[in-house]
């Protein structure tokens, strides 16, 4: 019978090292095949379960009902056909953490022990994550000193597309593939260089960081591998190429495969992946747990069935990471019908609800996780997203790099200090310090949970800031707190020095969190037996969970203000983002002119500030507030939103407000691009003429303007646009064109119309889309004809769609694409 299975013979040809016969682990398995055999058994379970979000997205019922807990005798399933209630599955993880030996105890990892490399507890320290292509990103994550590092092939990943006019002849997930193969074989060139720069590991392998690849989520299918002319979905393909062609490189390295899992929700999904990794792991011939998993929980569904999900998984999760991001867009979909949130950008991990979901999951790993009364699963910490500033940034920006070290410091702390859970043997009536416990003053086991974090930039500096509260003993912990404190001056700004001890700011933050007492001595969480020794104690305790039951201090929305200058910074967030993904960046630093800093941004963000807008523009949001929509104007900073222009007053509805936001971001972008030329201008004269003639300046910047345009270079060519630079300052051409082709924009300008243009239409259309981001992967590949057909497409209703389909004036594929935009699959 003939293969439904459909690869590109281009990819087939050119990628074959990925492809084909591989011996792992003594058995004979082919790539396609597998790909063809698990797409065959699981696309339809996967359409179902990613369709179900949707249904859920769309329930009308109030949240309280459609969101909450699971009933205690609602009955789940695991890969074994085990059934058991959701009481009976978090009793038996009360069982196994009080050691009670009853018929449903059950703990995480039981038949395959967490491997040393990759135990979330003894390797304290930070992890750092960002996709590996190109592949100086690998050697950077490898030699800087992190603990694990994970590879991703999701939301910042390696492009699923290939850009319109790009250039490219494959999209880059292949490169990454190909570049993850040779560097875990150590198959490179000894030294590497890109881009003019060498590359070489600086550490033994027994000292490399464990390395996690982050599979897609199931929501995302491969368009370029098909089968019965339907995309596989994205994470068979991911798992199977990882697998089979690192598992014994991985293995002879006295490491594993490890993956992160993202974006889970619901029990299905999570019994879904277990068992597609059970089939590799059952063809592979390996016990089942020996692929291991972490989870990002970054989902609001996932925790309320987080229980359920850690029992489907229990075989192979070691560690459970939360995450902001992503979080918080889930929050707001989970209230889209009944509330809108205040200004997410305020929602900090700092705030009720997000204390809560930190110490929820640590609470959870350490009751599922526990092993002869120690921790062994553990929770992870969130995203310190800044990136430092160059020392070459042309507005002296890196002078705010301070405050990022301080940053990272005072967040690494916190969550370690969040970790610290202290079972006491019996009630406590006051307060217990961490120095109370190491001196045997109560009795009682101490637990240490957040030992790892992530992290998303590699400079020394930045990991050592964040390094350090998490691999400080126990003993010495209190010593970090309580050194002198020690100021910097940034600007006029007096900024904390690294090490120094806690401002009486940083100090009362902590205070007021529950994490220092007021001696500012450290206390841990207290649990006694009494709060957590039945299913229902542990979800209903107040005292458990800070004045309230859990579903509230989870889900309850937190206070905070609609204010009209954080919506105008949310559009620039989602609009800056979606440019660069347009132009195949999906892990963006953007500048965050608030905060005067420089972040990380990809897919989760930009998912947060189009669920917020989008809810704002269609549910009557309104500004809580007074305050101004601003104009764009050159600051010491660059040129930033920063003009009072446009006065707003509380009570005015975001959507009357968004055709002149939308316009104030078009006039920031043209303006943004015209100091860009007008300073490369500027510096090309300075540097070749010194001419001050402002006839000269106008000249070379047309130029200039013209060549960078779009592309950069599509309208003129690097030689021509120093031929006439260099002949009006009187200059070698040859040098022009070096400085620049150097200086050159790295993105496509004509791609900046195209994100605004996607935006108004996203944030206006009354139907919500849960994973938008899928819209930009279509997009930025088409011409501008055909993307404008498509467009209209995705933003009308599918009668639409197919009545257009029906009468020729569209092909069928729109109508799928239609669908996977849409997670409609019924």
């Amino acid at each position: 019978m003939p293969s439904g299975l459909h690869i590109p013979e281009s990819i087939l040809k050119d990628y074959k090292d990925l492809f084909g016969e591989k011996i792992v682990n003594g058995k004979r398995v082919i790539v396609e095949g597998l790909i063809e055999d698990l797409a065959t058994q699981f696309t339809e379970e996967i359409k179902r379960v990613v369709n179900s979000r949707r249904k859920w997205l769309d329930l009308k019922e109030p949240v309280s009902v459609k969101g909450a807990f699971p009933s205690w005798d609602e009955q789940f399933l695991d890969a074994d056909g085990n059934k058991l209630t959701f009481k009976e599955i978090v009793q038996g993880m009360i069982d196994n953490f009080l050691g009670r030996n009853s018929g449903l105890r059950w703990r995480l990892n039981e038949k395959v022990r967490i491997p040393d490399d990759a135990h979330p507890i003894k390797n304290a320290g930070l992890e750092i994550t960002g996709p590996w292509y190109p592949l100086s990103r690998a050697f950077n994550q490898v030699n800087a000193d992190v603990v694990s590092a994970m590879e991703d092939e999701e939301d910042a990943s390696a492009a699923w597309y290939i850009p319109f006019k790009s250039g490219k002849r494959y999209a880059d997930v292949w490169e990454a593939r190909k570049g993850v193969k040779h560097f875990l074989s150590g198959d490179l060139p000894d030294p590497y260089y890109e881009k003019g720069k060498e590359y070489r590991i600086g550490k033994p392998r027994n000292k490399w960081p464990a390395i996690f690849h982050r599979l897609p989520g199931l929501h995302i299918f491969d368009q370029e591998i098909t089968l019965n002319d339907k995309p596989v979905p994205a994470i068979i393909v991911s798992a199977i190429i990882y697998t089979l062609n690192n598992y014994e490189n991985l293995k002879n390295a006295g490491s594993g495969v490890y993956f992160y899992v993202p974006k889970t929700e619901f029990p299905e999904e999570a019994l879904v992946i277990e068992k597609i990794l059970r089939k590799i792991e059952e063809k592979l011939g390996l016990q089942i747990g020996t692929i291991k998993i972490a989870m990002l929980y970054e989902e609001v569904n996932a925790g309320r069935y987080l229980p359920v999900i850690l029992w489907i998984w229990r075989e192979r999760l070691i560690k459970s990471n939360n995450g902001r991001w992503d979080y918080l867009g889930s929050l707001i979909e989970m209230w889209l019908h009944e509330k809108v949130l205040p200004d997410p950008q305020n929602i900090t991990m700092t705030s009720p609800n997000m204390m809560a979901y930190q110490k929820y999951n640590a609470l959870m790993m350490l009751l599922a996780g526990s092993k002869d009364g120690e921790a062994d699963a553990a929770p992870v910490g969130g995203m310190a997203a800044v990136m430092l500033y160059s020392q070459t940034d042309p507005f002296g920006r890196f002078k705010y790099n301070q405050r990022a070290l301080r940053g990272i410091k005072i967040d690494k702390l916190r969550e370690r200090l969040i970790g610290l859970i202290f079972f006491a043997d019996q009630k406590v009536e006051r307060k217990v310090t961490l120095d109370d416990i190491l001196n045997g003053k109560v009795k009682g086991k101490l637990y240490d949970l957040f030992r790892q974090s992530w992290v998303a930039t590699k400079e020394r500096e930045y990991v050592s800031s964040g390094n350090e509260p998490l691999r400080v003993s126990l003993e010495e912990l209190q010593k970090t707190i309580s050194r002198p404190v020690e100021y910097e001056t940034v600007g006029s700004e007096q900024i904390p020095k690294v090490n120094s001890g806690l401002t009486p700011q940083e100090r009362s933050l902590f205070q007021r969190l529950g994490l220092l007492d007021e001696n500012g001595k450290i206390t841990p969480w207290i649990i006694t037996r009494e709060m957590i020794d039945t299913p229902e104690k542990l979800f209903t305790s107040k005292e458990l969970w800070g004045g309230k039951d859990l579903w509230h201090a989870l889900y309850d929305v937190p206070d905070g203000e609609i204010t009209p200058e954080h919506v105008q910074h949310a559009f620039y967030m989602a609009a800056n983002y979606g440019f660069q993904l347009l132009n195949g960046n999906l892990a963006a630093a953007i500048d965050d002119y608030e905060l005067k800093q420089r972040f990380m941004n990809d897919l989760a963000t930009y998912r947060i500030f189009t669920s917020w807008l989008w809810s704002l523009i269609n549910k009557n949001g309104v500004v809580t507030k007074d305050g101004y929509l601003k104009g764009s104007s050159l600051t010491k900073d660059g040129v930033i939103p920063a003009e009072n222009l446009i006065k707003v007053s509380k009570g005015e509805n975001v959507r009357d407000l968004f055709e002149d936001l939308w316009k104030l971001h078009y006039r920031w972008t043209n303006e943004f691009y015209k100091d860009f030329d007008v300073r490369e201008s500027t510096r090309l004269i300075e540097m070749f003429s010194k001419s001050q003639n402002k006839k000269v300046l106008d000249e070379v910047y047309t130029i200039i303007a013209k060549a960078y345009g779009s592309g950069p270079f599509r309208e003129m060519s690097p030689r021509e646009a120093s031929e006439k630079i260099a002949k009006i300052i009187n200059a070698d051409p040859k040098q022009v064109e070096d400085e620049i082709v150097r200086q050159a924009p790295r993105f496509d300008r004509e791609m900046a119309p195209v994100i605004m243009e996607i935006l108004m239409r996203l944030l206006t259309f009354p139907r919500y889309i849960q994973h938008n981001g899928k819209i930009l992967f279509l997009l930025s590949p088409l011409d501008p004809e055909t993307r404008s057909k498509v467009m209209d497409a995705i933003f009308s209703f599918r009668e639409t769609v197919e009545d257009k389909v029906r009468r020729g004036e569209l092909d069928n594929n729109v109508l799928q694409l239609y669908d996977y935009i849409y997670d409609n699959y019924e």
